[in-house]
């Protein structure tokens, strides 16, 4: 796992383009998977467990009984995750602007950022790779002020980049030449993107509902809420998500999430745009003139992590 630091804010920024579902209505549909989960009588509560709705406050989500009552809904909400698997296959790049918010309940603050986010499916010959720009920031009701940070992954590295400060950050990730699934659901330190994410893989951490169009909705858009199944949250950052997807493009518009700590973080993309040529350095962050380079190689990384 990467860092705590750089790994909490690259999750936070990933988000933009997580796996995620609609805020929860009362008349959702029944989940797509016919997995059921133990009785909520022997299965606690774990810690940051969604209790409200997805986009302010997140509401409870539907009980089973609830679910149940309504017709199902399974090859519909089906329709969508394999839009968005089949999205995956379709493009080969993706760049967006991003408008991302964070709610800290427990601390009674705020967060909000504008920026960019581009990726690049992976292929035989090369991995992964995210990168995210992020040129305002607004803290609570404070103003709106320039603050650049970059966020990158190259299949290797993860990197940060504070511009105010003038450092630059380096965790290694994977090996050289190691390929690593680090952007994969359940199996590495990133959240699930939704370019190449199977349906029925999505559906082994989380039960899967298609909601009714609702006033404030995205234009042209399904909305899908996704709530992790109790037994596999401790591999998931997020465990209530919800997204709008596009019918046109089978991308997400808007995504909320609520983590295990209950913090909501909200993204919304502007502006997309598919199969885009980016430049040959878009995904490699390097350090300006007199800033300072911190490097944690695999080597150093695994002495922090040895008992002592």
């Amino acid at each position: 796992m990467l860092s705590g630091t750089c790994s909490e804010r690259i999750v936070t920024v990933v988000l933009a383009l997580t796996l995620a579902m609609l805020s929860s209505l009362p008349a959702c549909a029944a989940t797509t998977t016919e997995k059921t989960s133990a009785p909520a009588a022997t299965q606690p509560a774990m810690a940051g467990e969604p209790t409200g709705t997805a986009a302010s406050q997140p509401a409870e989500p539907a009980t089973q009984e609830a679910r149940a009552a309504v017709a199902p809904a399974a090859p519909a909400a089906m329709k969508v995750l394999k839009a968005q698997e089949q999205a995956g296959a379709k493009y080969a790049t993706v760049r967006a602007d991003i408008e991302m918010t964070v709610l800290l309940p427990a601390l009674g603050d705020s967060e909000q950022r504008t920026g960019w986010v581009a990726y690049q499916r992976g292929s035989q010959k090369e991995p992964e790779k995210i990168r995210v720009h992020f040129e305002t920031l607004k803290l609570g009701s404070g103003p709106n002020t320039r603050q650049r940070e970059d966020y990158a992954f190259d299949g290797q590295w993860a990197v940060e980049a504070k511009h105010s400060v003038k450092q630059l950050t380096r965790w290694q990730v994977a090996a050289e030449g190691e390929r690593v699934q680090a952007m994969r659901i359940g199996k590495g330190a990133f959240p699930p993107l939704p370019f190449g994410q199977k349906a029925d893989e999505v559906l082994e951490y989380y039960d899967v509902t298609l909601c009714p169009a609702a006033e404030g909705d995205p234009a042209a858009c399904d909305h899908l809420e996704l709530i992790s199944h109790r037994d596999r949250r401790r591999e998931l950052d997020f465990v209530h998500l919800n997204m709008w997807v596009s019918r046109d493009t089978g991308l997400p518009v808007k995504v909320v999430g609520t983590d295990k700590d209950k913090n909501i973080k909200t993204v919304v993309l502007k502006n997309t745009q598919t199969n885009v040529k980016f430049a040959a350095d878009t995904f490699d962050l390097q350090p300006g003139f007199g800033w300072t380079v911190n490097t944690q190689p695999l080597s150093e990384r695994a002495k922090h992590l040895e008992p002592q």
